[in-house]
């Protein structure tokens, strides 16, 4: 009973916990809340939970020791009582921030991307990430050249499939490779995506008998060919 926070800890290395702080008092019940660190420090996005039960994305960021008034990414007015167990993903780098989300206003599920030059203050407008539905369960990992790597669960013809493009700041983006199949229900879990040097490795749940999880791994996609 009764609402859900996101809150801040902060420890020393002995592990002593020394403070704690309320970043936002009613949020998203399950959605997971994602966390990274830029050239002015941390910032958090999480779904928040209006009184009238909006559920977008918002972000928090810690300046000079206090969180920021929470704002959204963008205004998506999902409109669900009910929690969607379906969270953001960062992505920083200096005062490059990149973020996915997943919203479904109208019924309709679609995974997004966007972009910051200043550390989270500000976001560009939605990139869509998907080319018919999603559903959601992203990730994104930024590039040196500006560019990010986003994943999503893409789903149409009754079926899903784990799925990865590269996404430019000014909202181009290539088309979209399947990393691999896998089920549509609660049980693919969350696939995850890292960068490491030049390459990506993609992580996923693969719901047969017994459960496994599966690795993948792919060299960094290049920037398009100027015609």
């Amino acid at each position: 009973s009764g609402d859900m926070s996101v809150r801040s800890a902060v420890f020393d290395r002995a592990g002593k916990q020394l403070s704690e702080t309320a970043v936002d008092l009613r949020v998203c019940e399950c959605c997971p809340t994602t966390a990274a660190v830029t050239s002015e420090g941390p910032i958090i996005a999480y779904r928040d939970r209006s009184p009238g039960e909006i559920r977008d994305i918002y972000i928090s960021r810690l300046i000079n020791g206090k969180w920021t008034e929470p704002v959204a990414v963008h205004n998506d007015n999902w409109h669900i009582a009910a929690c969607p167990v379906n969270g953001p993903a960062l992505s920083a780098d200096g005062r490059r921030v990149a973020i996915a989300w997943f919203t479904a206003k109208g019924d309709e599920g679609h995974a997004f991307a966007a972009f910051s030059n200043d550390a989270g203050k500000s976001f560009t407008a939605p990139i869509r990430l998907d080319d018919v539905g999603a559903l959601g369960r992203v990730d994104i990992a930024l590039l040196d050249d500006g560019a990010a790597v986003a994943t999503w669960i893409e789903f149409g013809d009754g079926r899903a499939q784990f799925k990865m493009r590269r996404v430019e700041p000014n909202g181009s983006k290539s088309a979209a490779s399947v990393v691999s199949s896998l089920a549509a229900s609660r049980a693919s879990g969350y696939p995850r995506l890292a960068r490491f040097r030049n390459e990506l490795v993609f992580a996923w749940t693969e719901s047969t008998q017994p459960t496994r999880v599966m690795t993948a791994v792919a060299a960094l996609p290049s920037a398009p060919t100027a015609r």
